[in-house]
């Protein structure tokens, strides 16, 4: 009865799991669906669009998405070719402004003693562009971008306070040294404090820099962020920077191929979430080497944020970082840069927010809009409000359920939901009813298998030692004498005392026994290898004890 109440409830799993997918497909809402799984529980991403099918970019300027287009199938639905997503987008959450700042304490001695604090003066001969390759905050730039001007924000901040202390005229320029020339002695106390960190009687400069990084972030009046230089070494600075969460990160390609193509990201300034990331797009000469053309289009483009810009693959992958040096630019490659990350004890990896962003652009590019929303709403929360995460996820909701939303198309080609929202009971339902018929199954092959087993293999249990039973049936079942015969009876020497654990020990495994032997030696029975209790004396037949006197 339990068998067959399995089987019917097997068949109505099976019968229900189709009409609930049904039901399932049918639902379609216009609303923001919540998020997946965590991020490294999310399934593979979807394969990515190929870059050949589509020559036009992405339109991603605007944030309403894509137009719809102009043909439709006939269940109402566009057909549409995948997008090219802009390699820029993949790596832009990960960009960020590298600044270079200085707190200055300047003490001037004239007349009486002033103090003066200049909070914060921006280097701005300095900085420029870095990229996180860790989603707790290690991030990588170029040596020159985290190298401060010491004089530059020295001179500055003495001139303020020396302007202020005694009236000096500010220079035309603030980066140039005062010259006082109708006041000897002022002059040469004025001049005496060009030198930071060396004290003298009418002065004293005390400079502490300070590097300071811009993510790019949609979230509302961001503040930058502390780094503290890690190491520097082969061109590549490694910061740790103070992030409150995770970030978005970039993956690092193998050195660039010959003929590749490249586009460039770095930021100019200090990124907003309306703003867009400086890019050049170009291709690796037969050497793998970026031409002398293209630097210098580079430089227009990028400013002061080329040192420590990336150039990315058409996935987003850094394929090399821009030094500056003197006149000349350096290409470092990503060899390079793991190797500065190795010695700074910094590892590069991926994180939750990566695979996230990955799979939503991948179905972006595809139109599957309602698809994609969760998976992009995951990489913006994932990543700090990555601006490039927030903007598509918006576009995504915005075209969820619009003639354009090709998800629909896709599930019923697939069979199941990309966006990973709610259960495939096409699946789940059979697989169920399976498990259940496999379950009904062994257990009516074990029920079977009782039925029809010899008895020798369920026999009594003996009772313990310690409670003897003359009459009780032994564990043991050996094959004793022939009916009808008496084997003869053997006494234990009433001398030699009772060891269980010594003639357990001693005794040979029962196939070496010879029929004949005498009775078991206070504890088992020689003919037929019955347990006898502490006290028996005879064993005259098989499994039967004789208690003597």
């Amino acid at each position: 009865m339990p068998v067959a109440m399995l089987l019917l409830v097997a068949m109505l799993l099976l019968l229900g799991g189709n009409a609930c997918a049904g039901a399932a497909s049918a639902a379609d809402s216009t609303d923001d669906p919540s998020p997946p799984p965590a991020s490294e529980h999310h399934p593979t991403a979807p394969n990515l669009p190929d870059s050949d099918q589509r020559t036009e970019p992405l339109p991603h300027e605007s944030p309403d998405g894509p137009s719809p287009p102009a043909s439709h199938t006939p269940g109402g639905h566009a057909t549409m070719k995948p997008d090219r997503i802009p390699p820029q987008d993949y790596a832009a959450d990960a960009v960020a402004r590298v600044e270079v700042t200085a707190h200055v304490d300047v003490a001037v001695h004239w007349d009486t003693m002033r103090q003066y604090h200049f909070k914060s003066l921006v280097d701005t001969t300095a900085g420029g562009t870095g990229v996180f390759v860790n989603p707790s905050g290690g991030l990588v730039t170029s040596a020159e971008a985290v190298e401060l001007n010491q004089e530059r924000v020295t001179v500055y901040a003495v001139n303020q306070a020396w302007h202020r202390a005694a009236g000096v005229p500010l220079p035309e320029n603030p980066y140039e040294r005062m010259r006082v020339r109708d006041d000897p002695k002022l002059d040469a106390a004025v001049n005496s404090c060009y030198q930071p960190n060396s004290p003298k009687a009418e002065c004293a400069v005390f400079i502490t820099p300070e590097v300071r990084v811009h993510p790019y972030t949609a979230a509302e009046k961001p503040k930058p962020l502390k780094a503290v230089v890690m190491s520097t070494s082969g061109g590549v600075a490694v910061l740790s920077v103070a992030a409150p969460g995770k970030t978005a990160t970039v993956a690092l390609a193998a050195d660039p191929q010959a003929d590749k193509t490249w586009t460039s990201a770095g930021w100019p300034t200090t990124p907003a979430a309306t703003s867009r990331l400086a890019t050049v797009q170009g291709r690796y000469d037969r050497q793998g080497e970026v031409s002398d053309q293209d630097i210098d289009k580079l430089r227009r483009q990028l400013g002061t944020g080329m040192p420590g810009s990336v150039l990315v693959n058409d996935r987003g992958a850094v394929t090399g970082m821009l030094s500056p040096a003197d006149r000349s630019v350096d290409v470092l490659r990503p060899a390079q840069i793991t190797a500065a990350l190795d010695k700074s004890g910094t590892q590069a990896e991926r994180g939750p927010g990566d695979s996230s962003m990955t799979n939503g652009l991948a179905l972006y590019a595809k139109h599957e809009y309602r698809h994609a929303a969760p998976w992009l709403h995951s990489a913006a929360d994932d990543t700090g409000q990555g601006a490039t995460a927030v903007r598509y996820h918006k576009a995504a909701h915005a075209s969820t359920g619009k003639p354009n939303d090709m998800s629909d198309e896709a599930d019923a080609h697939t069979g199941h939901d990309a966006s990973g929202n709610g259960t495939n009971w096409a699946l789940f339902g059979p697989l169920i009813g399976l498990t259940v018929l496999a379950v009904a199954g062994g257990v009516l092959f074990v029920l079977k298998r009782r039925r029809q087993g010899p008895a020798s293999e369920t026999g009594p249990e003996s009772p313990p030692p310690s409670a003897p039973d003359p009459t009780a049936p032994t564990a043991t079942h050996v094959a004793g004498p022939p009916a009808g015969k008496r084997p003869p009876l053997t006494v234990t020497p009433p001398s030699e005392p009772e060891n269980h654990e010594q003639r357990a020990t001693d005794r040979p495994d029962s196939h070496q026994e010879d029929a004949d032997r005498p009775a078991a030696q206070g504890t088992y029975c020689g003919n037929c290898g019955a347990l006898l209790s502490p006290g028996d004396r005879f064993c005259f037949s098989c499994g039967t004890a004789f208690h003597g006197p």
